[in-house]
């Protein structure tokens, strides 16, 4: 089966999606190869619910974790490809506060790195690092309408 890589996030992370319309957001495993650059290109892929090994033409293989099935695509719609499409998915609607320098999540309050600044209240956040509950600490957050993760800390 074959994968479109749909956006590079970091050296470590992709969202990618299968032959059969699944969005799944990866993570690598291996550490050979980095996957910068392929966005945008088709790679054939054997896939598993946890995992995909993608083939690299002439470098080898990749191997990532799925961390997270983001919905899925209808591959026979016609898209408008002159803006890109928020996903389907769900995660927690942010809240922005302070000139943009405060993100309310789940009722906790986390200071922006300078990165982060320009996502818009209402935008969907899933946490891949750190957590909304309990104690507040650090998190990375990846925006599932931007395709952008950010570095957070508690307020």
């Amino acid at each position: 089966m074959n994968v479109y890589i749909e956006k590079e996030i970091d050296d470590d992370n992709i969202i990618v999606v299968t032959a059969k319309g699944d969005r799944l957001l990866l993570e690598k495993w291996t550490m050979k190869l980095s996957p910068l650059l392929f966005e945008g290109k088709i790679f054939p892929a054997d896939i598993s619910p946890l995992w995909v090994k993608m083939y690299i033409e002439g470098k080898g293989e990749i191997k990532w974790s799925v961390e997270d099935h983001l919905g899925t695509v209808d591959l026979n719609a016609k898209t408008d490809t002159t803006k890109p499409k928020a996903p389907s998915v769900q995660g927690y609607p942010i809240e922005i506060a302070n000139n943009d320098e405060l993100f309310i999540i789940n009722g906790e309050t986390f200071k922006a790195q300078t990165y982060c600044l320009g996502w818009e209240t209402g935008e969907q956040v899933k946490f891949i690092e750190g957590s909304p509950y309990g104690a507040c600490a650090s998190a990375k957050l990846l925006n599932l309408n931007r395709g952008e993760t950010c570095d957070v800390w508690c307020e």
